[in-house]
Formats: structure tokens, sequence, C-alpha cells
């Protein structure tokens, strides 16, 4: 049964399916330590020891169906079809995507491999944001392919333009397998879509500058505008680009970058003048052939039939050329100091396109990656409330590193949503218990949010102290300052509970799906303020695009930019980590 806000991927409870004619090996599935049936998922243990497994490695295969099409590969040898014969390491990626993408045997090909941990797939919510990647869902890398087995990465030579899926870059006795993906877009032949995708991701492949942390690295263009200015800068070698490391860009920020302009500009002179002005346009376009015909080769180099010819997205959505017009640097610099500073309203220069405007997709925000973890592993459903909230909480000192709020700040945007899954969980189990669902759920929060299981709480004395203060401008935040402690927390996030308390009763015991649902639709405006919060520190975070957000687009979770689409295709593993399945050998 699909429940509105939550992602029938993830949560789907049937078998998972794996297409194809191969199977992974015996030995591959003892060193990622999971069984063949459960590849590609996560076992959540819960504080009460049962668990829940989630599918957040799978994706929609083409019968409607959840789990995985293996496509093995080989960096350094030949892989065996189901006859026998020895073929190159890629030819069945290839073969694979030519079918898949509608190309002829010579056209170009251009898909993104999202690299995932498939040995980190069993642990409680602590461990599993703690000591293993699931902050960022458990993907580690993306790239890009185009064929023959050739790959593009930040940093530049990360697996040395090969899949790299073997194992042998972490030392690791396993590869890691990647998630392959297809950008289109409406209207554009998916060979000229994968011919300037090539373009932009050779030119801004080539030298790319990688952050040293790239967990905590910002990502500037996010921006058409602020893309376009980029992709100018850097071919005509501006310093700052290479030399300023807030403008370096990690794997995923790279392949972002590399298509909002892919899909915005078309390689051809007058697309160049269209967008960067008649003789600075046409300025540019010369210089770009030069970069690019450098990088390939200059026989024959980058010649009029390589041009491409299509609407681009800017002209898609209905904007004009004046509206995408590149940033000069200094005014990207006066609009981020004023944006920065909570100064746009006044703001008279010139400002860019919105993140969702003409853009692939959006950048995350930090409110963004909690709501993902919490869609995978601490579901309403799934986990309950309490431990739902208690990873909320549990993000608190992550995020205010990251973005440099404020302990006092997160409160303040994330208990308001708090207060909505403890009224689910009133709604849910208040009626079984009225006499002492209140103080028993106190003493648990208290508890699961880091009190002595030890201490004597009272709920109606601490509830006292509150009662009042929420018709009092600021009261709250002085309540929570002088006593940010779980006894505080847990008081504060059963107020609106314990105010309604009598109605909660008198409507009876509600359905968890029915509770979850009213609960989600709820917080949806607590959601958009949340992304709305500004980051003032320049050294901290506020955009950020994670290797898994192709992923998450793919399976529905995050939306690409109108009339573009990111579909998930099939997963490729080395070739020794992969047999023949059994009646297909037996053919």
């Amino acid at each position: 049964m699909n429940i509105p806000y939550r992602n029938p991927i993830v949560h789907d409870s049937g078998p998972s399916n794996f297409t194809g004619p191969y199977e992974l090996t015996d030995s591959a599935l003892a060193n990622f330590k999971i069984t063949r049936e459960k590849f590609g998922t996560t076992e959540i243990i819960r504080q009460d020891g049962s668990s829940v497994t989630v599918k957040d490695y799978q994706y929609k295969l083409p019968d409607g169906s959840i789990g995985m099409h293996f496509v093995p590969i080989s960096d350094d040898g030949s892989v065996v079809d189901p006859s026998g014969k020895l073929l190159p390491g890629s030819s069945f990626i290839d073969a694979f995507l030519r079918e898949t993408m509608n190309l002829g045997p010579n056209d170009p090909i251009y898909a993104l491999l999202n690299y995932f941990h498939p040995e980190q797939n069993k642990g409680t919510l602590e461990e599993l944001l703690t000591t293993m990647d699931k902050l960022e869902l458990g993907f580690t890398h993306l790239g890009a392919y185009y064929g023959n087995g050739y790959t593009t990465n930040a940093p530049m030579l990360y697996h040395g333009h090969k899949f790299g899926v073997n194992g042998k870059v972490d030392g690791t006795p396993f590869g890691y397998p990647a998630n392959v993906q297809v950008i289109s877009m409406d209207g554009v032949p998916q060979v000229t879509l994968n011919k300037n995708l090539q373009y932009v991701d050779t030119c801004l492949n080539s030298g790319i500058m990688f952050p040293k942390d790239y967990k905590n690295s910002k990502f500037r263009p996010v921006d058409l505008n602020t893309a376009l200015m980029f992709y100018r800068d850097w071919i005509k070698f501006e310093g700052y680009l290479r030399n300023d490391d807030t403008w370096y860009t990690y794997c995923a920020a790279h392949k972002t970058l590399v298509a909002t302009i892919a899909l915005n500009l078309p390689h051809n002179l007058a697309s160049f003048q269209e967008v960067y002005g008649k003789d600075e346009g046409a300025d540019l376009y010369q210089r770009f052939i030069k970069f690019y015909s450098n990088i390939i080769g200059p026989d024959p180099g980058f010649i009029k039939e390589n041009e491409t010819y299509f609407e681009p997205l800017w002209k898609k959505q209905g904007y004009t050329a004046d509206q995408i017009k590149p940033f000069s640097l200094a005014e990207y610099q006066a609009y981020d100091k004023a944006r920065r500073d909570g100064k746009l309203k006044a703001f008279k220069g010139r400002k860019p396109l919105g993140l969702s405007e003409a853009t692939c997709w959006t950048a995350q925000r930090s409110s963004d990656v909690i709501y993902d973890i919490i869609h995978f592993y601490a579901d309403m459903l799934d986990v309950g409330p309490i431990e739902t909230n208690t990873i909320i909480l549990g993000m608190m000192e992550k995020i205010d590193e990251r973005m440099g709020i404020g302990k006092l700040e997160y409160l303040m945007h994330c208990m308001p949503i708090i207060e909505k899954l403890m009224m689910a969980h009133a709604k849910m189990n208040a009626a079984k218990d009225p006499k002492n669902y209140l103080q028993n759920t106190f003493k648990a929060l208290y508890i699961a949010w880091g009190g002595n299981p030890a201490d004597e709480v009272n709920f109606e004395k601490e509830i006292k102290s509150l009662h009042g203060l929420k018709a009092i401008a600021g009261a709250l935040f002085s309540f929570i300052k002088s006593d940010p402690k779980p006894i505080a927390i847990a008081t504060w996030a059963l107020f609106d509970v314990a105010i309604h308390y009598e109605k909660i009763i008198a409507g009876g015991v509600v359905q968890p799906t029915d509770a979850y649902v009213e609960m989600m639709k709820k917080i949806q405006a607590d959601l958009e303020k949340d992304r709305d919060v500004n980051v003032h520190k320049e050294n901290k975070i506020e955009y950020n695009t994670p290797p898994a957000i192709t992923h998450l687009m793919s399976i529905g979770m995050y939306q690409p930019g109108k009339f573009v689409t990111v579909r998930e295709v099939c997963t490729v593993v080395d070739f020794a980590e992969v047999q023949l399945k059994q009646k297909t050998a037996n053919k």
C-alpha cells in the first residue's frame, strides 16, 4: 500500500527483484556481509531490539518491480558473455546503455555513476549515522561515464578514469558498485544531450580543483547565472576558480555544475552569443574550441559537425537572455554578501534566478539532509516518533558545525516538527492509557534524549514552568536557553499534547498511517521555513549537493528541474564479483 509522503521504493515491503543474466557470487556477498535477497538494503536495529529493512540503494525496474539490474564490467581485463565468449571489459555496459538510450553504435554515451557502500547494511540508528556513511545515505561518490571504459571524476584522477568498482582504490577486499543514471531533457534527442554533457564535463574536469574537506565544502554556483559565470571564467582561466578553495568542486557538485551548464548552453556560436553577448560570446566560443581541442587532441579537434543545437532549459522554462545573464565576479560578490547579511530586500544590484529556476536540480540545504535521513532510516512508521525525534535532535551538533547557526536557533526551527511528531504519537497511544500516557512518554523522551533513567522526573511539575509561555514573545527561547537539557526539551515536545489532551483522548486511538499522513501534511510549512534559514558566516555551508542527490531523484524522493529526468537504469559490478545465474548457465 502506498502511503502519501512515504517513499514507495525505499519502504517497499515486497521481495527485491534482481534482473538480468548475472548475480553476485557467494564470496562477494560474504564480503558485503549480506544475504543475496537483501543486497541493496539496510537493516535498522531499533531500541527494543526489533528491526526494519529499507531499500536504500535499490530502484524501480522497467517492469515496475523494485530491485537492481547487475551489469558486469572489468577495468583491466575481459568479461565473459553467457555463451562463454571473452569480450572487452566495457562491452556489456556500453551495449546496455546504447539500447537503453536508443543510441547508434557510434553515438556518444554520457551517464552518471553513483557509488555506494553495500557493506554498510545493518546497525542501530546511532551506528548508521556515526560510524557509517549514512549521513550521505551510504552513497560515497558521483562520477560520469563516456563509454569505452572511460570515466571522469572529481578529483580528476580518482579511479584513474576507470570504473574503480573493484576495491583497489580503498584497499578493501570488495568493490563499491555504482548505480548508473541517465539525464534526459524533454524534446532533446539523447544523443545531442550526451554530446553537450561530454563537452562541458570534459572542459570542467580538466584540471578540476578539489576541496580538502569535501564533506564540509560549500557549493557556490547553485543558480544558473553563477554557473554560467563559472563556465566562462573556467575556460578563460580566471585565477579565483583555481586559487580560492571556496570555489572548488567535490564530486557531486562538479557533476551538478556540468549538468546545469549542459542543459542550458548548446555548443554553437549563436547560443554562446545569446548567453554571453555578441562580442564576449564569440570570443568565449573560440576559447572553448581551443580549450576542448587541446584536451581531446587537435586532430580534428572540435569541428562544425560537433556543434549541438537544441532549445535550452532556460527557454523551455520561459526565461529571457537578460534574466540568465552570467554574473561578473564583482556582481556575484556584491550579491553574495547582501544575501549572507540578510539585506537582499534593499539590495539594488543584480540578483540571479532562484535555485530551482533553469537548473538541472536544486542544491540541497541542511534541512533537506535531515529530511532525507528521517525518510530513509528514521521514518515514524518504522521506528516510532520518539526515535525519529531522537535523530532530529541528534543532528544538532552536526548542523551547528555545518551552518554556524547555533544550537538554540536549531532548536527553534526543529521543535515545531518535534511537537507535531509527538502529537501523532499521542493520537496513536494516549487513549490506550490516558491516566499514565503523559508521565510515561515524558520519561521515555527524557531518557531517549540523554537523561539518566534513574532520575525522578515529574511531567506535571515541569509543564507548569512552561505553561502559557507560548503567548509571550521570546519566552520559549528564554526558557530553553536557561535550561537546554533533556528535561526542558522533553517538556516542550509535549506542550501541545498537554494543551489538547482531553480532545486527543476523546478522539480515540488513531491508526499509525492516518496519524503519519496528518503529521506530514502539517510539517510541510515548517520544512519550507527551515529551507529559508540563512547562513551568515562566509566559512559555513548553506548549499550542498550530496553524492546521493541523483539517486534521490531517480526514486522520486527529490525533484529535478522542470523538463529534466534522472533515471536509474542498472548497477555496474566488477566482473570478479558476479556469476551467471544457474538457469542461464544451464542453457
